[in-house]
């Protein structure tokens, strides 16, 4: 009599296609390293037929994971909510695809964490939108939002010391990884009704990573139950790119706060309050002309200065404000008391991912930032 139990360790076919896709292999590059035919991969793809164990070893080591990825019973997490890429240009689908599933190799450690010790997860705020067509928000109401959510993390007025540490008190999983192209700056995945956003190692700039991430939480807050045809169309797509950098802007440094401290607009001067407020000289000189504060000619000289001073890419200061990695994983491991190094090797040990890959998701690999707010991260 035959069983109808599924074995424990049977090949999942879907894994496969996931990592071929990953890493922007094709079906003809993996058959020529393999040896084998387009049409038997494809059929180990589909589940048709089963690689030996001699080829899995193969697979684990061109895919760098362990062999036991394709057995174990950890399934890689679906993407059922939104997708937005920040980006500086046309986008090759091979980058998309990577970006994608590097969040969602970031969901499965966090799902598998966040489940075994309670931790903090995303809550869905009263202020964010929840408009499913589309609607045009005015600067108020942008302006409102930030106002609303820099009131709700008690913010108040002042410089945002660290916005990497404002996404993960607000339950959002923030993670650093090379996204293998530098024309993306960042990614914001919902998986699960738990929003990932992946930063792009590449772009060392600490304030223009600030900014990122604040555009970022700026889709989240105003765009998020948007569907992800209408998200993707091109004409809808620059005018949410435009509210996310007005929600960032005004979230980094409100108006009030600007108009007090802009009393001078030299270059000079935007450098010390680019030192204050951590936010690029280029964001400062558009919002001091937005507002009125810095004349369109005085903007036009400034920028001007910018270009002449190569500082379009790096600016004063880049290098001296400090970049704010994670700490979320880390504080809870510590708040828990558990060896952060040794849960990293069983969790390597039990979804198959190579244990640098579990460091890099933990933050592990960073130096060791001051963190003072472990409490306000767990529930």
């Amino acid at each position: 009599m035959m069983s109808n139990v599924t074995p424990i360790f049977k090949f999942d076919a879907k894994k496969l296609l996931f990592l071929r896709e990953k890493y922007g292999c094709s079906l003809r590059e993996l058959a020529d390293e393999l040896g084998y035919s387009t049409t038997t991969i494809s059929k180990w793809e589909k589940g048709k037929s089963v690689p030996s164990n001699e080829i899995v070893a193969k697979l684990a080591t061109i895919f760098n994971v362990h062999n036991n990825f394709f057995f174990t019973l950890n399934a890689i997490p679906n993407v059922d909510g939104t997708i937005f890429f920040r980006k500086g240009a046309v986008l090759p689908k091979k980058n998309k695809v990577q970006a994608k599933a590097k969040t969602q190799l970031f969901a499965l450690v966090n799902q598998k964490v966040t489940t075994a010790f309670d931790l903090k997860q995303y809550e869905l705020y009263d202020l964010a939108e929840h408009h499913e067509k589309f609607e045009v928000l005015s600067r108020e109401e942008i302006e409102r939002k930030a106002i609303e959510l820099r009131k709700l993390l008690k913010l108040g007025n002042a410089p945002i010391n660290n916005m990497t540490n404002v996404a993960e008190r607000m339950g959002i999983r923030v993670m650093f990884s090379d996204l293998e192209s530098e024309k993306i700056d960042a990614i914001t995945v919902w998986i699960d009704r738990q929003p990932y956003i992946i930063l792009n190692s590449r772009r060392i700039s600490s304030t223009r990573i600030r900014f990122n991430l604040a555009h970022e939480i700026g889709h989240i807050i105003l765009h998020s139950k948007y569907p992800q045809k209408l998200i993707n169309d091109t004409d809808y797509h620059r005018v949410l790119e435009h509210e996310a950098n007005q929600f960032a802007g005004l979230f980094l440094i409100p108006d009030r706060s600007l108009a007090l401290d802009m009393d001078r607009n030299n270059m000079r001067f935007l450098i010390e309050l680019k030192r204050k407020w951590k936010i690029s000289l280029q964001a400062l000189i558009y919002r001091g002309n937005e507002m009125g504060l810095i004349s369109d000619q005085q903007a036009l000289f400034l920028r001007q200065t910018i270009y002449r001073n190569k500082w379009r890419i790096n600016e004063p200061l880049d290098r001296s404000i400090s970049i704010e990695y994670p700490t979320f994983y880390k504080a809870a491991f510590k708040y828990l008391n558990i060896d952060i190094e040794k849960y990293a090797k069983e969790l390597s040990s039990e979804t198959g991912l190579k244990l640098r890959d579990i460091e890099n998701i933990f933050s592990m690999n960073y130096e060791e930032s001051k963190h003072k707010n472990v409490l306000r991260l767990l529930k």
